[in-house]
């Protein structure tokens, strides 16, 4: 298995520099949460990759063992595109999102999915758990065989995005595209949608890392900065 964790997209104005740092390094216990993450991918196996933007603040993560680091310049269309050159050619490839907060139970059923299709994980509608209002994308898994299947769908994503003909995030486009479901129709369909809904969420805005009961960032007016020193190692 490789697992690649894509956290490349740089600063989102919805995040707007909350705290000072982009959302991938949200304070998570005194370290950031892609930090978090990285850790969760290693105990899933030793194929680790984790692709970030050209932006120093990211040198926090620069000692952290077991992971190589892909340093990406420019936009991308996708999570898709920024990793595509790293897909494994041998084996099942995982891409977690770097803006994610998962649980170990998450982590769990991403990692011992048996099927060997396109899977795409993650909540179809409102969390009960996290209060946000909406689905979310977690991850994606597949295998070399479906390399070209996937090409040809996220052709079709990135220029539906590029024409302005649909704008929902390219998780969901790709989820439409396999399931044969037409593009602004949310609809969610097993084997190739699993759910995960439990306290995993994206953290894309401050409130909802504010309201996220995982972060230490619940106190009024509180002003939270990393104080995380990577190890050193190899």
């Amino acid at each position: 298995m490789r697992v690649i964790i894509a956290a490349s997209e740089g600063d989102d104005p919805k995040w707007a520099n909350h705290l000072g740092v982009p959302k991938q390094l949200a304070p998570l216990h005194g370290a950031p949460l892609l930090a978090h993450t990285i850790d969760q991918a290693v105990s899933m196996c030793d194929d680790v990759h984790v692709t970030l933007p050209d932006d120093p603040r990211y040198d926090v993560l620069s000692g952290l063992p077991g992971i190589t680091r892909h340093v990406r310049a420019g936009d991308y269309p996708s999570e898709y595109a920024s990793t595509r050159d790293l897909w494994s050619t041998d084996d099942r490839t995982v891409l977690l999102l770097g803006d994610v907060y998962f649980t170990p139970e998450a982590i769990s059923t991403i990692a011992g999915t048996p099927d060997r299709g396109i899977r795409i994980f993650g909540r179809e509608g409102a969390s009960r758990h996290t209060g946000s209002d909406w689905g979310a994308v977690f991850a994606t898994s597949f295998w070399p065989e479906h390399h070209a299947e996937l090409d040809r769908y996220l052709t079709d994503v990135h220029y539906e995005h590029a024409v302005g003909h649909c704008l929902r995030p390219p998780g969901w486009m790709l989820l439409c595209a396999v399931q044969g479901t037409p593009w602004e129709v949310h609809t969610v369909q097993a084997p190739w949608f699993v759910e995960i809904d439990d306290l995993t969420d994206s953290i894309d805005r401050a409130v909802d890392y504010a309201r996220h009961p995982v972060f230490d960032f619940r106190r009024r007016g509180a002003v939270v900065t990393p104080s995380f020193t990577a190890p050193r190692g190899s």
